[in-house]
């Protein structure tokens, strides 16, 4: 028996996700299953609870186990992949310590990024020194939800990256150019354009890179943000989305399209039937 608590697949027997525990029908539905199907949405007990009695799609236990922007550091050092050169702070006071025992940060510009977050939100480009005391003001605001945060250098990158997204084992790609000369954020929700195959050998690299990490992580349902230097064209991992938008990849009934079919090939791949 294949159980689904995603809407959007529709295979085997589909069932509702609770907001909570799973109620004693359900319990026992999953005991009995071949394989599970969650959204990632899905809460972290859920998703082991799942885990302990059936195979379950997507692999979702690096993005709980590694969250946030230095958890996704710690995944591509796992895989050996590239990524800006990074500091990590737990908050501002160790900020603080740091820089008071003379810990140097990169030369000016820097982009401060806060570890949660997404759509570019909380990502600052700092030009200087009052630049930086601002950011690091509007991140106090948040430490009670988190005050971890990196800092990195500005990187060249002709304001376009490219993000790889991943379902099953397919790999699709397209590029993020930004078109406002005040914006550095490369994010389609703060004016970026789509552009596909744009530079098909650098898309062809990066893949052969991204199939590398979900390899190592286990990871089969993502996005991934890649950034390539200006003048070598050196690719920069610079995160992983488990949540992300489908307008590059043809909206939401492609993706449903490809997840089903991806889906599919992942159970047959078990030797069970629906």
């Amino acid at each position: 028996m294949i159980l689904s608590f995603w809407p959007t697949v529709k295979i085997g027997t589909s069932l509702h996700l609770p907001p909570m525990d799973f109620p004693p029908e359900q319990i026992a539905l999953i005991k009995r299953a071949k394989a599970i199907i969650l959204p990632p949405q899905c809460k972290p007990f859920q998703y082991w609870f799942c885990q302990k009695f059936a195979p379950v799609f997507p692999c979702l236990a690096t993005s709980f186990q590694f969250p946030g922007k230095v958890g996704h550091l710690f995944v591509f050092q796992l895989a050996q992949v590239p990524y800006p050169p990074t500091r990590v702070f737990l908050g501002i006071e160790d900020f603080q310590k740091k820089c008071a025992r003379g810990e140097k940060l990169y030369p000016y510009p820097l982009v401060v990024k806060w570890n949660r977050g997404g759509g570019g939100a909380f990502v600052y480009l700092v030009r200087d020194e009052i630049e930086l005391y601002q950011a690091i003001k509007r991140l106090s605001c948040y430490e009670k939800a988190g005050p971890t945060f990196i800092v990195q250098p500005y990187i060249e990158h002709d304001k376009c990256d490219l993000r790889v997204v991943v379902i099953g084992n397919e790999f699709l790609t397209y590029w993020r150019c930004q078109q406002d000369p005040k914006e550095f954020r490369s994010n389609v929700g703060r004016g970026a354009k789509i552009i596909h195959h744009l530079y098909p050998d650098l898309e062809a690299e990066a893949v052969m890179l991204v199939k590398k990490v979900c390899h190592k992580a286990g990871i089969n349902l993502a996005a991934f943000d890649i950034m390539f230097t200006a003048k070598e064209k050196r690719p920069l991992f610079l995160e992983i989305n488990y949540g992300f938008g489908l307008t590059g990849i043809g909206g939401y009934a492609c993706f449903k399209e490809i997840l089903n079919r991806e889906v599919k090939k992942w159970i047959s791949q078990l030797d069970v039937s629906t």
